[in-house]
């Protein structure tokens, strides 16, 4: 008996899709630690009443533009290892961002590219903001990354987190993966 079912909730098709939507996303296609049984009797029960999982699936997790397929290109051409390789990191610059022709958005997710390859704990991924660089951070399986981005006064979740840095590029980028390289020790 789902939530729905036991409050004597009548749920539409419609608000069950933009649920779903969000669970999807919220758990990187069903991939991240935080899923549950719940979560896939929400799903169970969703497609029940109609909803179409793998589409929500494939325009929400597979489907991207040709603008975010070149900055995908483009972050994995800057791939850098650390640590044996254990960290990766990239980065993305106000001038890419003009030239992609990007939209507010299209950055999400780049960070998870590090995080997908062999022997990665820790991916790092800057991206260029108008007061500095925004820090995104994800560990696979030891590392704290919101410890690490609590030192440059950010912070998240102990899997997902980032942080403002306010130096250039190289010096953000030198702070942040020595950070990460301790945290790894």
């Amino acid at each position: 008996m789902t939530a729905f079912e036991y409050w004597g909730l009548e749920i539409t098709k419609d608000v069950l899709t933009c649920i779903m939507t969000g669970v999807i996303t919220d758990t990187g296609g069903f991939r991240n630690s935080n899923i549950t049984a719940e979560t896939f009797e929400l799903a169970a029960y969703a497609t029940t009443k109609g909803v179409n999982i793998s589409k929500i699936y494939n325009i929400t997790m597979m489907i991207i533009t040709k603008n975010k397929f070149e900055l995908q290109k483009l972050t994995q051409e800057r791939l850098e290892f650390f640590a044996d390789g254990k960290v990766a990191f990239t980065y993305l610059t106000l001038e890419d961002v003009a030239r992609l022709e990007l939209k507010e958005g299209d950055h999400d997710g780049i960070v998870e590219i590090g995080r997908c390859i062999e022997g990665v704990e820790v991916s790092i991924f800057l991206y260029e903001k108008a007061n500095g660089y925004k820090a995104s951070l994800r560990s696979n399986d030891y590392v704290n990354v919101a410890e690490v981005c609590s030192t440059f006064g950010g912070g998240g979740h102990i899997k997902a987190a980032g942080a403002t840095m306010t130096k250039d590029l190289e010096e953000s980028k030198n702070m942040i993966v020595s950070e990460v390289v301790k945290a790894i020790k």
